[in-house]
């Protein structure tokens, strides 16, 4: 029996874990129309929402009964919570082999299979004109071949039937980046009206990724004073392999309002895809038209040992999708424990495309008390607009940390030692006088007596002295060895910002960039020398007191302030500052 409940709780364990998976896999299938004649053409359009690459169907089951004339794949992926979601649409454009109830047979795609289909095939005997013997994807029914050739790129040929229609394509660039937007819009201009079940469809490139940018726009338009409807759709293609690629164009099929069923293919456009223009170190290839980046805090006004901060750090790029966007907060800091809060991809249109938006929310808290530095945030992207190398930076943040009990109030200083008793000398010299004229013995012992208490309260008082002497002493002991433990704790901070600064200044010049090499190399000098002023390339210069560094930094601003045409490059310049750094770190 316990063999027995062991093997049911195992198959509803089973079941539980591939019940997710099963709920995100379909597979659905139909046609644009259900009722043809023999001679027609209809298109069958199969899609498939998987998790994971999706195979391609099996379309041998469908010769049996069709012609298959022709089919093409397209990938349709939206951003929803955060999460990208890929449909794969196969179209396919079939002809009837015969007359009669013809059933087009399930579709299986990675173990899941749509449901049949029934398509009614009417005798060809009364229609055969309508449609030509051999297919042609730019085939219009209304329009003859001598009036299709009269007609000008992206117009109509308003000679021809009533019923022109036709689409046109356009894109910005016909060459461009891997990786990088492009804008492609389609439009279908037609004038009598169209049947609700048509069918407009999307462009297609293999290996990219196409995103429409909002709804279809319809609007009315003349040509020639003739009235039409446009329907315009535009997207944003992004390639992911460079080379030499087609898009294929989008496809209308439907039936118009007289019954008569159209087919119109539009205009393919040739790319040309550069390969990337340079590879940084982080991995990340980011060519945009705009990027920018920037924070915010969320932090009390002092700053304790203990307590915890937020930054939130936002990438913005117009022309990229956000999944593209790379990580930015560095979560290491020996003074504070840094975490990832949380991480928001966000996607919107404007007039330029696609804007990606990364924000990623961090918490900081703070170990100790003492100064932590975050240090500088660089992206690097491809300005293709400039068709230059851009960085987008922010700089190291330096916040002083207070110590948890840093407002409590210091021990009272020293009290003044007991100050003599004014009337004591005044009864001594009354007593002398009272004892010269003859003072009565008992008047003498009083005299003695308050004297001698006198003298008591004084050792007294001078005993509580030196005791606040020695606690003072103690106490000042105390804060010099906290004064030192802080003071080492802040030489060692202050070495590994140096370290972090000098890694950001040797990475500026493998990269060869002179505006970030400029500002790093000032940001390490600041904490290698931090007892100097340094605010530019002369200051870094004096206080380095080396004749080639200066030569290098004069060579460096020539190319930042006046465009030297030679390129720049930084290896001597990490070298002269390394053998610096060597020297006087071993001095």
């Amino acid at each position: 029996m316990r063999a027995f409940f062991t093997v049911v709780s195992t198959t509803l364990s089973l079941l539980l874990l591939v019940a997710p998976t099963l709920s995100i896999a379909e597979v659905n299938a139909y046609l644009n129309r259900y009722t043809i004649n023999q001679t027609d053409t209809v298109r069958l359009t199969i899609e498939a929402t998987q998790p994971g690459q999706a195979q391609r169907p099996d379309l041998s089951l469908l010769t049996a009964d069709f012609s298959l004339l022709g089919s093409k794949k397209m990938t349709i992926s939206s951003l929803q919570n955060g999460s990208r979601q890929a449909t794969t649409r196969w179209q396919v454009l079939m002809r009837p082999r015969r007359s009669g109830d013809l059933t087009v047979p399930a579709i299986q795609i990675n173990g899941e299979r749509s449901f049949p289909m029934t398509l009614s095939v009417l005798s060809a005997a009364n229609n055969a004109p309508r449609v030509p013997p051999n297919y042609d994807p730019n085939y219009s029914p209304n329009r003859s071949s001598s009036s299709q050739a009269n007609q000008a790129p992206g117009g109509l040929d308003v000679t021809s039937d009533l019923n022109a229609i036709r689409i046109t394509t356009e894109i910005d660039h016909t060459e461009a980046y891997e990786g990088s937007q492009l804008l492609y819009s389609s439009t279908l201009r037609h004038r009598s009206p169209l049947d609700d079940q048509a069918v407009f469809s999307d462009p297609f490139l293999n290996q990219a990724l196409i995103l429409p940018m909002g709804d279809e726009v319809v609007s009315n338009v003349f040509i020639q004073g003739v009235a039409y409807t446009e329907r315009k759709q535009t997207y944003v293609v992004f390639p992911n392999e460079p080379g030499s690629f087609i898009i294929e164009p989008p496809l209308f099929a439907g039936t118009l309002a007289n019954g008569q069923y159209v087919e119109v293919l539009g205009d393919a456009i040739e790319l040309s895809i550069l390969p990337r223009a340079n590879d940084n170190s982080a991995g990340y290839w980011l060519p945009a038209s705009k990027l920018t980046i920037q924070d915010a805090f969320d932090q009390p006004e002092q700053l304790i040992a203990g307590n915890s901060i937020t930054r939130t750090i936002t990438l913005i790029a117009q022309g990229l999708p956000a999944s593209k966007l790379p990580p930015m907060m560095p979560l290491t800091n020996e003074l504070a424990d840094i975490e990832l809060v949380n991480t928001d991809l966000r996607e919107s249109f404007n007039e330029d495309g696609l804007v990606g938006q990364r924000v990623e929310t961090v918490k900081i808290t703070f170990k100790e008390r003492g100064e932590v530095t975050l240090p500088p945030i660089d992206i690097h992207w491809w300005d293709i607009e400039t068709d230059r190398a851009q960085v987008a930076s922010l700089p190291p943040i330096q916040m002083r940390i207070e110590g948890a009990n840093s407002a409590q109030q210091q021990p009272p200083a020293d009290q003044e030692n007991a100050k003599p008793d004014l009337a004591e000398n005044s009864n001594t010299t009354q007593s002398a006088e009272q004892y010269s004229n003859g003072t009565p013995p008992n008047v003498i012992a009083l005299i003695a007596l308050l004297a001698l208490i006198s003298i008591i309260s004084s050792l007294g008082w001078l005993y509580t002295g030196n005791r606040l002497r020695k606690l003072r002493n103690r106490q000042a002991i105390d804060r010099a060895a906290k004064t030192e433990k802080q003071r080492i704790k802040r030489d060692k901070q202050l070495i590994a910002d140096e370290k972090l600064a000098y890694s950001a200044l040797q990475k500026a010049c493998t990269l060869n960039k002179p505006e970030l090499a400029q500002a790093r190399l000032i940001e390490w000098a600041a904490l290698f020398w931090p007892e100097s002023h340094l605010y530019n390339g002369r200051d870094v210069s004096v206080a380095a007191k080396n004749k080639t560094l200066e030569f290098l930094i004069i060579d460096l601003e020539q190319h930042v302030y006046n465009n030297a045409e030679d390129p720049w490059q930084g290896d001597l310049l990490i070298q002269t500052v390394d053998s610096i750094r060597e020297r006087l770190t071993r001095r």
